[in-house]
């Protein structure tokens, strides 16, 4: 009967796993000289190891003759522990037995003590799916078992497990595998297997799993079920994921900034049937890449930047400037999270791509740096083809200052009235700040150091002082300012903008005074017809 490869290779002896050194180390120290717990809890993402540390540790602390800590799989307690027949061990699953009665039954037999080994183990994956109940059944037994008794948990996610648990546990975080220590341990899965597997192709599936053995193993498996070579076009078709050659077409149409051929290509994604989260998920790992080659170059020490690809990565990523390249991995990862939500996947990736061919129109710190950068790009295009800028004549200048008494006097904003029965603007705008502590503390905290400055035409202001335009510009950001808006049409049932702005200060009459007078200085050394005053 075929058993899947993860099955097949999981390990059975500690010296047997990848990765995890210090867990194992620590592990096989405590089976050598006999200093047992009696509560473990192996934390970790799925697929990196947790349950088959837990399986080798009831089979080595009950082994009669294990060899340096590792059990010897030859005994009689191995082998009955190996073919799920001891009663010595019993693992159990809390995603499908949470309730308190089941944990109640479990602990009735802990009174019983060993049949065959030393100790009686009892083995609870995702304990964390527990109830309060079955969690305060469990508490007294863990807190003094039998001498006899060892418990040992495994959760996917510690945090959810109530602090009594957690004290009376020895804790041991299982880390996710890196993707050498996927590729080298599928190559030799393959290899034993009788499988030719390209190097490409396995670091592949090694990007693919995300840190976990089982899904990589999984993934192989799919990949070896045509019986053919392993080949990396064989990974990508298995995966729906989109070739590498398409993802530099892509990031060329992207860097050039031809939307028109960035929609082009979407549309040949769109044809071929490509699932659009996870064509963005490998466009996130190619950005990511691009943005290590602009930093350390064809680095062979990089995984995916070594071979044939290395200079090309380096080639494209001096297409982008830095902002904008930072720009474009942070615009693509949020594109990814909105697709889980988007009723139109498609739509999510081609607002995406324009905004990335796109200059950005925000008045924002980061906004300028890239288009500064930009032009330092263009600049440096120039030079490079020996084409040098122009020098500015001495009547080649204006000079422009701002005159005090030419500008227009600040008006507060007028408040237009509302439809009957809607909400006062100014009581959406509380709501809308309970709201935003509650749900967007980030962003309520530069918002609330600003007052309510009215509301017109849709849109609310918040006012801020001129020693608060740090959080002026915080706010003006494109996803702080939609988060507000949000709040306010959640609050206020309409469509609503917001807009943070500075207060304006009153006229100083003596600054007035001495601008003016600037003015005329500057009048009579370079003459009126060069001087132009404005704001």
């Amino acid at each position: 009967m075929y058993q899947a490869l993860y099955r097949v290779w999981r390990p059975k002896k500690f010296s047997d796993m990848v990765g995890q050194e210090h867990i194992v180390r620590t592990l096989l120290n405590q089976v050598s000289t006999g200093r047992i717990a009696h509560a473990y809890l192996f934390c970790g993402s799925r697929g990196t190891g947790k349950t088959s540390a837990a399986k080798i540790m009831s089979r080595a602390i009950n082994c009669e003759n294990p060899q340096n800590g590792d059990p010897c799989g030859e005994c009689g307690s191995c082998r009955m522990i190996e073919s799920d027949t001891s009663f010595d061990v019993y693992e159990m699953d809390a995603a499908s037995n949470s309730r308190v009665e089941e944990i109640r039954e479990l602990l009735e037999k802990v009174d019983y003590p060993p049949q065959f080994g030393k100790y009686k183990v009892y083995i609870i994956d995702e304990v964390h799916m527990l109830s309060n109940s079955a969690f305060n059944a469990l508490l007294k037994t863990l807190e003094e078992p039998p001498e006899y008794m060892v418990f040992i948990l495994a959760t996917t996610e510690p945090q959810k497990l109530p602090s009594t648990i957690l004290s009376r546990c020895q804790r041991y975080d299982f880390g996710r595998f890196t993707e050498s220590q996927i590729a080298g341990h599928l190559k030799k899965v393959a290899r034993e297997s009788g499988v030719d597997a390209e190097e490409d192709a396995l670091a592949l599936i090694a990007r693919a799993a995300e840190g976990g053995m089982r899904d990589a193993l999984s993934i192989l498996d799919m990949c070896m079920g045509g019986g053919e070579k392993v080949t990396e076009e064989n990974v990508r078709s298995v995966l729906g994921a989109a070739d590498r050659a398409f993802l530099f077409q892509f990031c060329d149409a992207l860097a050039e900034k031809e939307g028109g051929e960035a929609l082009r290509l979407i549309d040949k994604i769109m044809m071929d049937g490509r699932d659009v989260q996870v064509f963005l998920k490998d466009l996130s790992a190619h950005l990511r890449l691009l943005m290590a080659a602009r930093l350390c170059g064809a680095d062979e020490k990089i995984p995916g930047l070594g071979g044939a690809y290395g200079k090309r990565y380096v080639a494209q990523a001096d297409k982008f400037s830095h902002e904008r390249l930072l720009r474009a991995l942070d615009l693509c990862t949020r594109a990814e999270a909105d697709t889980r939500w988007a009723a139109s996947a498609r739509s999510v990736l081609e607002v995406f791509a324009l905004r990335v061919c796109e200059q950005p129109e925000e008045r924002d710190y980061e906004a300028l740096l890239e288009r500064i950068s930009e032009l330092e790009m263009k600049i440096s295009e120039l030079e490079k083809r020996g084409v040098a800028a122009p020098a500015l004549q001495g009547n080649d200048f204006e000079v422009k200052v701002p005159k005090r008494s030419e500008r227009p006097a600040a008006q507060p904003i007028v408040e237009t009235a509302v439809p009957d029965g809607a909400k006062p603007p100014k009581d959406v705008w509380n709501e809308a700040l309970k709201y935003l502590k509650r749900n967007a503390p980030m962003v309520f905290a530069p918002l609330n150091q600003g007052k309510y400055g009215g509301y017109r035409d849709g849109v609310y202001q918040a006012v801020f002082g001129k020693e608060s335009e740090l959080f002026v510009t915080m706010l003006a950001t494109e996803d702080r300012r939609r988060q507000v808006e949000d709040a306010l049409n959640r609050c206020g049932g309409v469509n609503a903008r917001f807009e943070p702005v500075l207060a304006q200060p009153a006229p100083d009459p003596q600054k007035q005074q001495t601008a003016e007078s600037h003015v005329d200085a500057l009048v009579e050394m370079f003459g009126r017809d060069k001087i132009q005053v404005d704001e």
